[in-house]
Order: structure tokens, then C-alpha cells, then sequence
């Protein structure tokens, strides 16, 4: 696989903690506790590096102990960092059950304004965080993002209730090319099909479907037991998806959608196997391109 992408979204510190019982206020529960580095922004990049993309991740980072450990552990992914500089590092603490539910707290440092205001610079792909279009100044980023690629991507967030129409309508200035988003934030957007041209891709527990026009087309995720930690699973579909779509003209014919279908869901169901959202998965190492 080959191509180059420029990934716009958070870089932060996951703190992820699986309690062995539920909480009892007021009590001290065992739990294994986890540190890593997180974000979408660089989920999705350490994926894409380790699918044989260069990437270039602009992101928040602040000069403090969890800016200096997030940069160090995407270097060593191979991506390419440029940071936006920001008040504070930003931190997701996640909290898992015993059957692997997730409950998110996070403090994001807002930085949209900033990375819109970053160098141009030509790319085949530009991937956009969704959670950057929630932001106040999201237009001053779409303005930004609109020269830089032959393909544009979003990828779905968490949308907080009643800001539905206002991402939808940061996400269709950007005319993206795709729109990756599961089947919760699809309903809560009435999304049936993608803004104007777009190619819709809709993930789930079952699988993922992609529909471009007239064209739809499935994946089925293989059955197994529940997984531990779903963290970062949507972020590996949608970097295995573009991935491979990288090499493919456009618009991608049925076989075409259908092999980066496969692959999305092939990955995303292992990383929903291994604790962390950057987990390594097997014929996976940090750094290096994986064989397939």
C-alpha cells in the first residue's frame, strides 16, 4: 500500500482503567490501569503509518510531560508530527467494565483555528477528525483543508445533542469525498446517504456498508466473543478503509469498495481484541508496515 495523508484531529493522553468490580463511592476497587497515547487524530495516524501511508499529523500539543510522551510514542510510529500548540495537553480518561463498556471523560484542548491556519501542503488524502468540526471556529478550518487533497475525509464522532445540524453542515462545506461514521451518530444525523457526491460508509457491530450513488456494498465482521476494549476500532476501520482504497482511482468500483471494506473490518475487529486504542494486533508492529 502507498500513498500520503495529512490527518487533522486530537493527539492525547488515554488514561484506561478496567475495574475488576463495578465503583462503590467512597471505596477503593482494584483495576488495571493503562497509559498510552490516544485522540483520533492519532489513532487514525499511527493506523495509517502502520498500513505503509506516510502521514502527517497535525494535532494540540502543549510543552508539558503528556505533550512530550504522546509526540515521542507517534515518532516512533513513523508519523510525522505537526503540532499546534495549545494550553494543555489533552486527556481522555476511560473507564471500562468487566464486560468491556466504555465510559469516556475527556478534556480536549480545542485547536481548530490554529491548524487552519497551518501551512498549505499538497496530499493525496486530508482525514478530519469530527470532533474538530464541533468546534467554534470549524469554518476557518474547512477554508483551510478545501485546497489540499485529491480526497477529503471525515470521520464520525461522539455529537453532543443538539449540534447535529451544525457538524453536518461543517462536514458538507468540506465536500468530502467520505463520510465514515457508525451506526449511532448515522441515525442521530438522519444520514441515509453522504453530503452531495459523498461515499457514505456506515460501520457497526455486524459489519460496515458503503453506498455511493445507485452502488451500495457490504462487510460482515467475523463472529467471536464479546470484545474487551472497542477503543480506537472505528479509527482502525476507517485508516485499513482508506488504506486501501489509497491506491484505487476514483470512484472505486464494487470490488474495489468491497477489498477496503473487508480490510476495515478485518482490522477493526482486531484492534476490538487488544486493550488500547493503538494496540498492536498480530502481523502488526510499531513502526513497520504491515504484511498482508
Amino acid at each position: 500500500m502507498s500513498g500520503a495523508a495529512i490527518v487533522l484531529g486530537d493527539a492525547v493522553l488515554d488514561i484506561t482503567v478496567h475495574a475488576a468490580a463495578a465503583p462503590v463511592p467512597g471505596g477503593d476497587a482494584p483495576a488495571t490501569i493503562r497509559i498510552s497515547a490516544g485522540g483520533q487524530g492519532a489513532n487514525l495516524a499511527v493506523r495509517l503509518a502502520r498500513q505503509g501511508m506516510g502521514v502527517r499529523l497535525v494535532c494540540g500539543l502543549a510543552d508539558d510531560t503528556a505533550g512530550a510522551f504522546v509526540a515521542d510514542s507517534l515518532e516512533r510510529e513513523r508519523v510525522t508530527l505537526s503540532p499546534v500548540p495549545v494550553a494543555a495537553t489533552g486527556t481522555v480518561v476511560i473507564l471500562l467494565d468487566a464486560v468491556g463498556e466504555r465510559t469516556m471523560f475527556s478534556h480536549r484542548a480545542p485547536f481548530a483555528a490554529r491548524a487552519g491556519a497551518e501551512p498549505q501542503a499538497a496530499t493525496d488524502w486530508v482525514m478530519v477528525s469530527g470532533y474538530l468540526l464541533l468546534e467554534a471556529d470549524a469554518a476557518r478550518l474547512v477554508g483551510s483543508v478545501l485546497p489540499r487533497a485529491a480526497r477529503r475525509v471525515v470521520v464520525g464522532c461522539a455529537i453532543p445533542r443538539g449540534a447535529e445540524a451544525a457538524w453536518l453542515q461543517s462536514a458538507s462545506a468540506l465536500r468530502p469525498d467520505v463520510v465514515i461514521v457508525n451506526r449511532g451518530e448515522a441515525d442521530a444525523l438522519a444520514l441515509d446517504r453522504g453530503p452531495a457526491s459523498s461515499l457514505l460508509v456506515v460501520t457497526d457491530a455486524t459489519g460496515a456498508i458503503a453506498s455511493l450513488g445507485e452502488l451500495a456494498v457490504t462487510a460482515t465482521a467475523p463472529r467471536g466473543r464479546a470484545p474487551p476494549d472497542t477503543t480506537g476500532a472505528g479509527d482502525a476501520f476507517a485508516a485499513a478503509f482508506i488504506a486501501t482504497l489509497s491506491p484505487a482511482p476514483w470512484p472505486p468500483s464494487r470490488d474495489e469498495l468491497g477489498a477496503a471494506l473487508a480490510a476495515g473490518v478485518r482490522l477493526a475487529s482486531a484492534v476490538a481484541g487488544v486493550p488500547g486504542a493503538q494496540g498492536l494486533v498480530e502481523g502488526e508492529r510499531a513502526g513497520v508496515t504491515m504484511n498482508r
